[in-house]
């Protein structure tokens, strides 16, 4: 309840400013897995939750896939404000709200973490890189405990295009697949 209220009352950035709803998290608080994007979009600070528009309905293909649901994982952003006009969150604001991300690994204790993007990627693993290339089909742990898989976005299928489709497409596929083996591992 701390950490909500903490949330809830941050004024750390400018995002406090515009946003409509701070989105803080959802799903199974006791997951083994976590899966962070990097901020929320129009729909999500409209409706206080987090990857509930175009992004949300790719998320949760994703999980069918591999067999789960948003009740087996835990979801939630670097960022719990939005971004005007869905701009790349500013080291300012990344580093206003990477305290609240760390509380939130500390409480739900997941034993994995699927990043999803550069921004969230780089934030979680506290690596700042500008290519998304630098975390694809790499091995990486946070606390030397949780394992950390990163992928792209979801709206990077939603909205590139041909071959590069197809791509990443497969490249999130491949991620998935390893995700699950390495959640039936542990």
């Amino acid at each position: 309840m701390q950490l909500f209220e903490e949330i809830m009352n941050c004024k750390k950035c400018n995002l406090h400013i515009t946003v409509k709803n701070k989105v803080i998290g959802s799903g199974n608080k006791n997951a083994d897995i976590m899966i962070v994007g990097e901020a929320p979009g129009d729909e999500e600070d409209k409706r206080g939750l987090p990857f509930v528009g175009r992004a949300g309905e790719k998320l949760d293909e994703m999980l069918k896939f591999i067999g789960l649901t948003r009740d087996d994982v835990y979801i939630c952003n670097v960022l719990k404000c939005r971004p005007p006009h869905n701009a790349d969150p500013t080291m300012e604001q990344e580093r206003a709200c990477i305290g609240f991300l760390k509380q939130q690994i500390e409480i739900v204790k997941p034993k994995i973490i699927l990043t999803l993007g550069r921004h969230a990627s780089s934030s979680v693993l506290g690596q700042k890189s500008k290519n998304m290339y630098d975390y694809i089909n790499k091995e990486f742990s946070i606390n030397k405990t949780i394992k950390v898989i990163a992928t792209y976005h979801p709206a990077a299928i939603l909205y590139s295009k041909g071959e590069s489709k197809n791509k990443i497409r497969q490249q999130v596929a491949n991620d998935l697949i390893r995700l699950k083996k390495i959640a039936g591992e542990i």
